[in-house]
């Protein structure tokens, strides 16, 4: 390989630094959605798509053209929290279990960062450790700067306590 090949240190921390702030804000935004959940759950996992519509304008400008907009709804929701009453509003206080952290990617190659995101259990018991309940995955595009080639899933865990959500 090479040195030529190589990106510039500078050119490497600029990029890390945009597709590490741009994945916060997409993590902000996935975050959102669990105040969804009440109304999903009384809808039998149905979303109501007029009440996603903000956040999923949001999330738009961060992914390049060629992600579906599908793919931006969202990533996971935690059964337990359809027990939160809808329609008056989710209190400011609202734990819904679950929060999506964006991680520091470990990988940058010249024109690409893979950005992990991951769903955080945050109710745990005395002296247990938070359990990752579901993740995503997407490359930041350096040139376009966007996310691009979206993967999401669920760990055994996650899954046991997933609501499905289903597009109307």
């Amino acid at each position: 390989m090479k040195t030529a090949a190589l990106p510039k240190a500078d050119d490497a921390e600029r990029g890390l630094t945009a597709a590490l702030t741009a994945a916060g804000q997409v993590a902000k935004m996935q975050n959102d959605y669990r105040y969804l959940t009440p109304s999903v759950a009384a809808d039998g996992g149905t979303l109501d798509t007029a009440t996603s519509q903000s956040t999923l304008r949001n999330l738009i400008p961060y992914f390049a053209p060629s992600v579906h907009q599908a793919d931006l709804g969202p990533r996971y929701l935690l059964a337990g929290d359809k027990d939160v009453a809808a329609g008056v509003g989710t209190p400011m206080g609202f734990s819904s279990g679950f929060e999506w952290v964006a991680q520091v990617p470990y990988l940058v190659n010249d024109s690409t960062i893979t950005v992990t995101w991951l769903a955080m259990e945050t109710r745990t018991g005395a002296g247990e450790r938070p359990v990752v309940l579901a993740w995503a995955r997407a490359d930041y595009d350096q040139v376009r700067k966007a996310f691009v080639n979206i993967q999401t899933g669920a760990t055994a865990t996650g899954e046991a306590l997933r609501q499905e959500v289903k597009a109307p």
